[in-house]
């Protein structure tokens, strides 16, 4: 999907790139428009399933979960020709079951970490196939440290003091309100600070209208309360500007497959808070980042995409923890 605007995206660009880097010859086939989702407004022309048919292509990876029907963009007779790979990105240690018979349809399965071809290999033991280990090329063409006078301008822009700090979180609600649980960002800056003052958390989520009620949720912990404010589909701001406002990124995500928006803010310079449950040890040893202690609670999902699933946990991240390690940010930004 390299014209939806998403992290799976983002994930699928910096596979091609791996992938390349190893002396492949990449086409980049792009699902989105097949798959009834809507193109980002920014986004490049790709090529469509339609296109390859006459390309000497030997593999196809389908940098996509198998709950995403992006076999069936393909013409079947000439899908199987050829070697069918998954690249597949998941953020708890239990599988769907329908996960496992999909995978009569793959010649291979690749994760992006240790972690989750370990996970993929406890799960998918009936699978006959390799399951590899290709990761995200995160060190190409990485996000560019952010300017100082772009920060300046870009504040100026929304009104945004350059003597403020400002903590950002970015997330999805279609990859899963409850498991971004943005409502526990809301509270650890509350907890950090009780006092109405200059500092102000950014929350930027694209799709958050897609689910109403979570949006009501949200905004009935925000309490009307001035210093937070939500950059959404009528207001949208790019991510590489949204990492220019902020000074902090914090992620209260209870799991993530991979955290590719912790790579980004990092790589930004910006210092990033998060909770500390089955990171990959390339994003565990990014600069600047800080873990906070949680807990492992049962997976509880109102939004259905786990419903399958019977005993999984995911994290609950010390909001008293998030908190401080907000407030020494700050401190550690006024005393530079």
């Amino acid at each position: 999907m390299f014209s939806a605007g998403s992290g799976l995206a983002r994930a699928a660009e910096l596979v091609a790139r791996t992938l390349e880097d190893r002396g492949s010859i990449v086409s980049r086939i792009d699902l989105t428009s097949c798959l009834g989702l809507t193109p980002s407004p920014n986004a490049t022309s790709y090529l469509s399933p339609a296109d390859c048919y006459n390309l000497n292509i030997s593999d196809v990876v389908f940098v996509a979960n198998p709950d995403q029907a992006a076999i069936a963009t393909f013409d079947r007779s000439w899908l199987v020709e050829r070697t069918i790979i998954g690249h597949w990105i998941w953020e708890i240690e239990t599988l769907p079951k329908f996960w496992i018979k999909a995978t009569r349809t793959y010649d291979e399965i690749w994760a992006p970490t240790d972690i989750l071809q370990k996970c993929f290999a406890k799960n998918l033991r009936k699978f006959s196939g390799p399951i590899k280990v290709v990761p995200y090329s995160i060190a190409s063409e990485p996000f560019p440290l952010v300017d100082k006078q772009h920060r300046a301008a870009i504040r100026a822009d929304h009104g945004i003091s350059i003597s403020s700090f400002v903590a950002g979180y970015s997330f999805s609600v279609d990859s899963n309100y409850y498991r971004k649980n943005p409502e526990d960002a809301v509270r650890a800056f509350f907890a950090a600070f009780p006092v109405r003052g200059t500092e102000q958390l950014l929350l930027r989520c694209n799709d958050l209208n897609h689910r109403p009620f979570e949006r009501k949720m949200l905004e009935s912990v925000i309490g009307g309360d001035p210093r937070v404010q939500i950059f959404d589909s009528s207001n949208r701001i790019s991510i590489a500007d949204f990492y220019s406002l902020i000074d902090v990124y914090v992620s209260p995500s209870r799991s993530e497959g991979y955290g590719l928006n912790l790579v980004e803010a990092s790589q930004c310079g910006l210092p990033v808070i998060t909770g500390g449950w089955n990171l990959a040890a390339e994003v565990r040893d990014l600069p600047g980042l800080v873990e906070v202690p949680f807990t492992l609670i049962p997976l509880k999902d109102p939004q259905g995409h786990y419903a399958d699933l019977t005993g999984a946990v995911w994290s609950a991240p010390d909001i008293s923890a998030l908190a401080q390690a907000i407030c020494r940010s700050k401190e550690l930004r006024f005393s530079a």
